[in-house]
């Protein structure tokens, strides 16, 4: 009996004495630095995102790590994704603000960097969003029937990008007369040149943007919204049309939502296929849960950005079901695009 209560008493002292058992995500990330590598130029709406985010995600991550913003342009936000999924060490220190249609480029430019869409972690997105065309307020294009009479002239950034693909599926898909003007660096770029007159009008304006950037020139009237494009119409722009409204039939349709279906998934977060899976899910946690905080909330609607989660899971199952439109679809986008 003896020997039995001693037994029992050194097990109870070493099970006290031994350390708690650490959270290894927690363990992991204290003290260390998460990078969001943003794969736009800074001042952008993808950069003011990600630098609203970075203040607050690491509250929410275990461990509290520290949260920094770099900006990586070049080819479509390909470069930042390629630091993210093959270049950077796959331990969850490293996220990625992709260009919000790089996931889509396979798609239309079978000849386009390769990028495993399906081996990609996703953390989520911050909002689906809204684009607008738009033109000068001089312009004679009103509507859509005054587009298949007078050639627009719009600003785009390069063939491949959301502004060109915008362009090339409304000539194919609304009949309309308009013509991209590639090696605009940006939408600040293309807005001076539509200011001096060069060009008529801009394809692809984000909502957001608009607001904050622009809200005086449109009330002014010096610039015009002809066309709508996103998940549904935005019920706060009644007299300008959805786009997807507007086609004459489902292949034309199909045409555009396949041209604007990153406008669903919006401004998307990664980190890499490799990523330790407890990471990942923490950061997905965490993502969400920063998105909700009320500093962050009040934050965005100061800088006029629009926030309305969605999570990792529904972005990759939005990806996945884009990639199984017809081939058909896909075929025709990808003539139209080496059209342009």
């Amino acid at each position: 009996m003896r020997c039995c209560v001693l037994a029992i008493i050194a097990w109870v002292w070493i099970y006290a004495a031994a350390p708690v058992s650490a959270d290894p995500v927690a363990d992991f990330y204290a003290g260390k630095t998460v990078t969001i590598v943003v794969g736009s130029e800074p001042g952008g709406t993808y950069d003011l995102y990600g630098r609203t985010l970075a203040r607050h995600l690491g509250k929410y991550l275990p461990g509290r790590p520290t949260v920094i913003v770099q900006n990586l342009t070049g080819a479509g936000g390909y470069l930042a994704a390629r630091r993210v999924v093959s270049l950077a060490a796959q331990d969850g220190l490293t996220i990625g603000a992709l260009g919000a249609a790089l996931p889509y480029q396979q798609l239309y430019d079978p000849a386009s960097p390769p990028l495993d869409i399906a081996r990609i972690n996703w953390i989520g997105s911050t909002t689906a969003y809204h684009m607008f065309m738009l033109v000068r307020g001089d312009s004679p294009v009103r509507t859509i029937a005054d587009m298949r009479i007078h050639e627009t002239v719009q600003a785009t950034i390069a063939p491949g990008q959301s502004n060109s693909l915008i362009v090339a599926a409304v000539r194919e898909a609304l009949g309309a007369r308009i013509k991209g003007i590639h090696g605009h660096k940006s939408m600040n770029d293309a807005m001076f040149a539509l200011q001096r007159g060069e060009i008529n009008g801009y394809p692809s304006a984000p909502e957001e943007a608009l607001r904050r950037l622009y809200g005086k020139q449109l009330a002014d009237g010096d610039i015009r919204l002809v066309l709508q494009f996103g998940p549904e119409p935005l019920k706060a722009y009644p007299e300008v049309p959805w786009a997807p409204a507007l086609t004459a039939n489902e292949a034309d349709r199909d045409l555009i939502d396949l041209a604007t279906g990153f406008l669903k998934t919006g401004y998307v977060y990664m980190t890499g296929p490799d990523v330790p899976k407890d990471r990942v899910v923490a950061m997905q946690k965490a993502f969400m849960d920063a998105l909700g905080d009320p500093d962050l909330l009040a934050e965005a609607k100061q800088q006029t950005l629009n926030i309305a989660p969605i999570d990792g899971g529904s972005v990759a199952q939005m990806l996945t079901n884009v990639y199984a439109m017809p081939p058909s679809v896909i075929a025709r986008m990808r003539k139209i695009f080496a059209a342009q």
